[in-house]
């Protein structure tokens, strides 16, 4: 589709101009070339090589394109070859390159970078095979996407069209060079998280690819042979939708392109779908069972557009395309701005077209070739989808292995999460409230559900707080300092316990979530349910009206709490107060910041329904 090509090139024109503004010009500087801007969510006061070739990438691809105004700018490859110059002096000798803002000798952001510039080098790598083949079609170079713009005739103007051949067989033999000594850094280094394992196994075989060094290709095989982390339901260890489960789908295509073999698609594959039921009413996307920094941030499906894309074009999966082709038009809509992305979409497919891309899936062609491979698994259902899912606006998912419950019915959805103290997540259109349950009970400050079960329509999860308390050592413990005791070993008196049921289940009305919660074992332990609100939004209940401000909260008596943020609302309820401990004392957690918090309160035994529903638009007052 012409706008959505036209709008990724555009948005990627602003990154090449960014690159060509923000360098440091003055060649006296240790950081000649490099650039010191605003990148990737973060303010950079300094200069670091990741941004600054990353960006060199994103410019270089827009050098290389037809269709852009900075097609064939003599002034890319002069920048680029000064921030190559910066790679290499910043370059550790054992090959790794720092990340400035935390990691230093750092192979997994290594990966990250050898990642993007290795698209850079085959895309360059491309057009000079193309020129070398162009036997007796005139100046070489002249013409290097096969159309005579202005910019092509300044750029031969100024060097000859064998002047930019030359200057571009530098600038890749610089990259190999570059690229093969990360590939050593690389195989000698660690990791930090889960998914840089893949990354760095990626970049591995990648420098393989370009270099033969078996090192780097047994390397890879050390990180791969721990397996990969994608759950048969589609879900990486980190659980990070508004981030790492993109960055691991991008791992597992490079992984299948470098090795030829699509079972690593398989990863991508069953993320994607499953990442289909993480859409909220409005959009975007849940994020709240993450374990990385994501966890709870407002995000959108855009950085997936690539593997929807590629993996829609390479299995021939028009779900897939469907998806891709909506996002697009939800970042073109919104206003934001397009991925990072289009170096590998000319890489890979020279440019987007679903409706090809959809007839081509229509005709049943293999997605490479007579490769038996590749067809048995483009045609293997994976996840009990066929790959022709696309925005649902009604599902319910149960995902055992990642102890989540995603429910959507249109306007409004809910989440249910095991060993998070926000339990539960109710979203209506764009407005989304939050459950928790706190209680002081010996050590323990809050309900986080050890199971969750599907039990007569309803999930049930439950959680038994554990007293208890210690006793004296049987033997003398050899010191009287307390801290240098061990007191891991020390005899315990086990009990009383607390046992928590919540029961959440669909309301017969079809507009929310009825939540049965009972607690015993017990009597009299004060409990609170807090119920945090998106700040901002506006409450109001029998006797109340206010504006629901971050980090302040109300403790609700009786009747239905009722909330709005702009045309979205929802009611709680029925309230109930029995005290006025709503938290903070005993190390208990104090009351989000970031919300308006509404809390009820009880003592046990309990056993009670609350309610949260949606209010449909044109009712809110």
């Amino acid at each position: 589709m012409r706008e959505h090509w036209m709008r990724m090139l555009r948005d990627t024109e602003t990154r090449a101009d960014l690159f060509l503004s923000a360098r440091i010009e003055d060649p006296r500087s240790s950081d000649f070339g490099a650039v010191v801007a605003d990148w990737g969510g973060m303010t950079w006061g300094y200069a670091d090589p990741k941004p600054t070739l990353h960006l060199a990438a994103a410019a270089m691809s827009v050098f290389l394109n037809r269709d852009s105004r900075h097609y064939l700018n003599p002034a890319i490859p002069e920048a680029f070859s000064q921030a190559l110059g910066y790679a290499e002096r910043v370059q550790n000798p054992d090959g790794t390159f720092d990340y400035r803002p935390c990691n230093f000798r750092s192979a997994p952001d290594t990966a990250f970078i050898v990642n993007r510039i290795v698209v850079t080098l085959r895309l360059i790598e491309r057009l000079l095979a193309d020129e070398k083949n162009k036997a007796g079609a005139g100046p070489a170079g002249v013409d290097v996407a096969g159309t005579a713009k202005n910019e092509a005739a300044g750029c031969a103007g100024r060097d000859g069209g064998a002047g930019l051949v030359l200057r571009l067989g530098e600038i890749a033999a610089r990259l190999r060079a570059l690229i093969l000594k990360a590939g050593d850094g690389m195989a000698a280094g660690g990791f930090h998280t889960p998914n840089h394992r893949w990354a760095i196994a990626a970049a591995l075989s990648s420098c393989y690819t370009i270099g033969g060094n078996e090192k780097h290709r047994s390397r890879a095989e050390d990180y791969l042979r721990e397996g990969i982390d994608g759950t048969r339901e589609g879900e990486y260890a980190e659980r990070s939708a508004g981030n790492y489960n993109m960055v691991n789908n991008d791992q597992m295509i490079i992984l299948a392109a470098e090795r030829a073999d699509p079972v690593y698609l398989g990863f991508a594959r069953r993320n994607l779908e499953m990442m289909l039921t993480y859409i909220e009413p409005d959009g975007s996307v849940f994020t709240n069972n993450s374990t990385r920094q994501d966890r709870g941030v407002k995000t959108w499906l855009d950085n997936y557009y690539f593997n929807y894309l590629y993996l829609g074009e390479k299995l021939k999966l028009p779900g897939f395309l469907a998806v891709a082709r909506r996002i697009m038009d939800g970042i073109i809509a919104a206003g934001r701005v397009a991925p990072d992305f289009l170096d590998w979409i000319m890489l890979e497919f020279g440019g987007i077209d679903y409706a090809r891309a959809e007839s081509e899936s229509s005709a049943g062609d293999s997605p490479r070739g007579p490769d038996d491979a590749w067809q048995a698994f483009a045609a293997t259902p994976l996840c009990g989808l066929d790959g022709g899912s696309t925005f649902s606006a009604d599902y319910e998912r149960f995902y055992r292995d990642s102890g989540i419950v995603r429910v959507r019915r249109k306007d409004f959805s809910y989440s249910l999460l095991r060993g998070s103290g926000r339990f539960l997540y109710f979203q209506s259109g764009a407005f989304s409230v939050y459950l928790k349950l706190g209680v002081a009970w010996f050590d323990k400050r809050e309900f986080r559900a050890d199971s969750i079960e599907k039990e007569d329509g309803a999930y049930i999860l439950r959680y038994k707080a554990a007293g208890w308390y210690y006793l004296p050592f049987d033997e003398a413990p050899g010191t009287s300092d307390w801290w240098a005791m061990d007191n891991r070993s020390r005899p315990r008196l086990a009990g009383p316990d607390l046992d928590f049921a919540v029961a959440v289940s669909g309301r017969v009305e079809g507009d929310g979530v009825d939540i049965r919660l009972s607690v015993e074992g017990w009597e009299g332990v004060p409990f609170r349910l807090e119920f945090g609100l998106a700040s901002g939004c506006f409450v109001e209940s029998g006797s109340f009206r206010l504006e629901g401000r971050a980090g302040e909260s109300i403790l609700v008596r009786e009747g239905e709490v009722r909330a709005s943020l702009g045309g979205d609302a929802l009611a709680i309820g029925p309230a109930f107060t029995a005290h006025r401990d709503t938290g903070g004392t005993y190390g208990s957690e104090s009351r989000s910041r970031d919300h308006f918090s509404v809390y009820f309160t009880a003592f046990t035994p309990f056993d009670r329904v609350v309610s949260i529903r949606r209010i449909p638009r044109g009712r809110v007052q």
